[in-house]
């Protein structure tokens, strides 16, 4: 137990050498000027220029924000591509049925059905072929 306690209490010196270096130690050097320095036991205090570095709990936390963030930003891009995809398959389709059908109509006001002539049909397909471009890549 004595082993234990006499390196808790051995005496620290501080001196200074020739080149004006400062120096710690258990003995002080032989012939040269040193002093007693006071011990105290306690925790060390933070390390100079090391204060503002985050901790690994705070580098995993942002590690884990970043990494939810990619992932929105995948899951996000990825529903938008879905409803492009979706979008120009819906303009292929009724470019398909136009083309198909014989004659083309609308409906009115009161529900009933008002067919386009030749020239209207040739617009609106040349409108629905536009749409196409548009929407699909």
């Amino acid at each position: 137990m004595w082993a234990l306690v006499v390196p808790a209490t051995a005496q620290v010196y501080k001196w200074v050498d020739e080149k004006g270096t400062t120096h710690y130690g258990e003995r002080p050097p032989q012939g040269g000027k040193a002093q007693e320095v006071e011990q105290h036991l306690a925790n060390p205090g933070p390390v100079p220029g090391k204060a503002g570095q985050p901790s690994w709990k705070e580098k995993d936390l942002e590690f884990r924000s970043r990494r939810i963030e990619a992932e929105q930003a995948t899951a996000k891009r990825k529903q938008q591509e879905d409803a492009q995809h979706q979008a120009c398959n819906q303009a292929r389709d009724q470019l398909g049925q136009m083309k198909l059908a014989r004659r083309l109509y609308r409906l009115d006001d009161k529900g009933e059905r008002v067919f386009q002539s030749d020239e209207e049909r040739s617009a609106s397909i040349a409108r629905q072929e536009q749409l196409v471009s548009q929407r699909c890549p």
